[in-house]
């Protein structure tokens, strides 16, 4: 492992523009490095290895990006916010700005925005926390009321769901939240959602699943429904409408990963997901399927219509 390897194990996946010059590079060598490909520029000053960097997601980077930003300041005087201390919570997103890196400000430091960060202004009532990634960041309801300000439902139930869901936050907590930032741009979505928000919901497809239904007209699913044979539960579901004897289930690439035995590929998973339907199927349940794709905006009102349908056909 050579030095610059070091530093970025050392920092967590970055090296800054003032570490490779104490190792002796120059702002050419930098460059025509960066030109090469041997080293990725990830923002201002910041730079990553391409064989690292290619293995992260896109909610990975961007905690890389947030980790950098906090590396240039002093200990104490930022806090990350908004999508980053999501992301750096573990929360669930939709639809949000990872370019950008949100942190407010501990110091008397004004808001800005600059170089792909945006400083927010320290407001009273803001909890910071430290993240299970040893991170500063405002408290994991607070980054979710931030994330919810404003005016797309969908990435504020994603956020909201996440949030209750991991037991990070309380409802009365989050609506305690609404009436102090009142004021904020958008929060008057934030209080909608908090209200509609449901801890069920374990994955970002499933949120845009039932903001799909609501869209729809259709009853409000229950989440994570049990069906039992013999009487041992052999499945959770999605959603579902007990009374009509309907479950809806979200499919991804992500869930069947996740649901992979020692051994296994996703394909093992996709045959065994049959099974389990066709045993649910047998219970005399109708099931509607969507995948990730079909529950967004683009497709979401065609699915919904589907689904309707389906679930009349359940109800008969």
């Amino acid at each position: 492992m050579n030095d610059v390897e070091l530093v970025v194990q050392e920092r967590g996946g970055f090296i800054l523009r003032s570490d490779l010059l104490r190792l002796g590079w120059t702002d050419q060598s930098i460059s025509a490095h960066v030109a090469s490909g041997l080293i990725v520029r990830i923002r201002v000053g910041t730079y990553a290895l391409p064989q690292r960097l290619a293995l992260l997601t896109r909610e990975q980077r961007h905690l890389l990006k947030a980790r950098s930003v906090l590396a240039k300041f002093p200990s104490g005087s930022l806090a990350l916010s908004h999508q980053s201390a999501a992301i750096a919570h573990g929360l669930s997103t939709w639809g949000v700005d990872l370019d950008t890196v949100h942190v407010v400000r501990l110091d008397p430091g004004s808001g800005r925005a600059e170089s792909g960060v945006h400083h927010h202004r320290r407001v009273d009532g803001l909890e910071i926390v430290e993240t299970s990634h040893g991170l500063p960041a405002v408290a994991a309801g607070h980054a979710a009321f931030q994330v919810a300000c404003g005016d797309d439902v969908r990435r504020a139930l994603v956020v909201m769901d996440s949030v209750l869901h991991h037991g990070l936050s309380e409802r009365a907590a989050l609506q305690e939240a609404t009436g102090r930032f009142r004021g904020w741009r958008g929060s008057r979505l934030a209080r909608l959602v908090v209200r509609r928000a449901d801890p069920g919901a374990q994955t970002a497809a499933e949120s845009l699943f039932r903001q799909m239904c609501f869209e729809a007209g259709l009853p409000t699913p229950v989440t994570q429904f049990p069906i039992a044979e013999d009487g041992e539960v052999f499945a959770w579901t999605d959603v579902a409408w007990p009374e009509e004897r309907h479950v809806g289930e979200v499919d991804g690439r992500r869930k069947y990963y996740r649901d992979l035995r020692p051994g296994e590929d996703a394909s093992d998973a996709v045959v065994r997901e049959k099974h389990r339907e066709d045993r649910i199927r047998r219970r005399d349940f109708g099931v509607s399927r969507a995948t990730f794709h079909e529950v967004t905006p683009r497709l979401a009102r065609t699915t919904g219509m589907r689904v309707a349908h389906e679930l009349e056909q359940s109800r008969r």
